[in-house]
């Protein structure tokens, strides 16, 4: 309120500064640029005070919990949008239309961005979307330099329109929520969300994956006929595929279960292991034996992972295979 009261203070006296240049002021218009500047720069101040908790949050991220950092950008998103719903309000004295434009644009532009930043820093954390988020993220940044160079603009115009008046010390306070412009930089950017992934407790996320690929079976597989996998005659069927952690917290006792279904036999052959400590990123193979051989007949191997708690998507948690043993 300070800053406020001295800016006021400043506008005032070049008010009445106009007495050295046009002598056609009214009281009335006198006071109706008065009441503008007035409500200007509680919005200025306003929208500076949110960039500061913005970048606030931004600087503890590490060390706040997910809830939290999802309040407070909330937070910014919702301040920002009444700071441009209200200036969209205000209407300017005459001469001051063009500052009033390059005004709505500073505070539409880092509503903007505001409200881009957030669901783009989630979408990375959580590995979705990551190329067109990562972008969104760099974007936003971009909008709030905008936004501080235009405000300069208005600075200028906001003080030409009041020497038109014969207002000759117009002034407003400065405006710039973009201080540290490394942010601009493509790989400023891609380091900041590798450091904060690198943190369990932003985004905590949870998955197991059965990796297809590393299946193997015993006996071994010798070729494939139309959907089936042809494996060597023997008395029993065993199989090793690894269990992948996909998400970035340990997990631990993961349930596997495999379901042996035979053509012609109603009945299906299950067992279920499970695996101990897995770390993010990690693989671990499960193994099962003993799996009944019936030769010639086509059979069918479905094998579970999971699901964990808490986990979001189970769609790679179970994997088929169509099998027949040589005769």
């Amino acid at each position: 309120m300070i800053i406020i009261a001295a800016v006021i203070t400043s506008w005032v006296t070049g008010l009445w500064s106009c007495e050295a240049g046009r002598k056609d002021l009214t009281e009335k218009e006198k006071l109706s640029i008065a009441d503008y500047i007035n409500s200007i720069s509680v919005l200025t101040q306003h929208s500076n005070k949110v960039s500061i908790n913005f970048f606030t949050t931004l600087n503890k991220i590490k060390e706040t919990a997910k809830p939290e950092i999802e309040l407070n950008l909330s937070q910014s998103v919702e301040e920002s949008l009444v700071i441009y719903q209200n200036c969209q309000e205000i209407n300017p004295p005459a001469s001051f239309e063009v500052s009033q434009g390059y005004l709505k644009l500073v505070f539409d532009l880092r509503n903007r961005s505001y409200n881009d930043f957030e669901p783009a820093l989630f979408n990375v954390l959580s590995d979705l979307d990551v190329e067109n988020s990562t972008s969104q993220i760099s974007q936003s940044f971009l909008l709030m330099n905008m936004s501080d160079e235009i405000y300069r603009y208005f600075q200028q115009e906001l003080k030409t329109s009041g020497e038109k008046l014969g207002i000759n010390n117009l002034t407003i306070i400065d405006s710039a929520i973009l201080e540290d412009k490394t942010l601009l930089d493509s790989n400023k950017i891609s380091s900041m969300i590798q450091d904060y992934k690198s943190v369990t407790s932003l985004q905590e996320r949870r998955g197991v994956a059965l990796i297809s690929q590393t299946i193997a079976f015993n006996p071994q597989l010798i070729n494939e006929q139309d959907d089936y996998l042809i494996i060597k005659n023997g008395t029993q069927i065993s199989l090793t595929i690894n269990v992948e952690n996909q998400g970035n917290v340990v997990e631990n006792n993961i349930p596997v279960k495999a379901t042996y279904s035979v053509e012609g036999i109603t009945k299906p052959e299950v067992k279920e292991i499970k695996i101990g400590a897995l770390n993010p990123s990690e693989q671990k193979p499960a193994s099962f034996t003993g799996f009944k051989a019936y030769p010639g007949k086509k059979c069918e191997i479905k094998i579970e992972a999971g699901p964990v708690e808490n986990e979001a998507y189970t769609t790679n948690n179970t994997v088929v295979f169509k099998i027949m043993m040589e005769k």
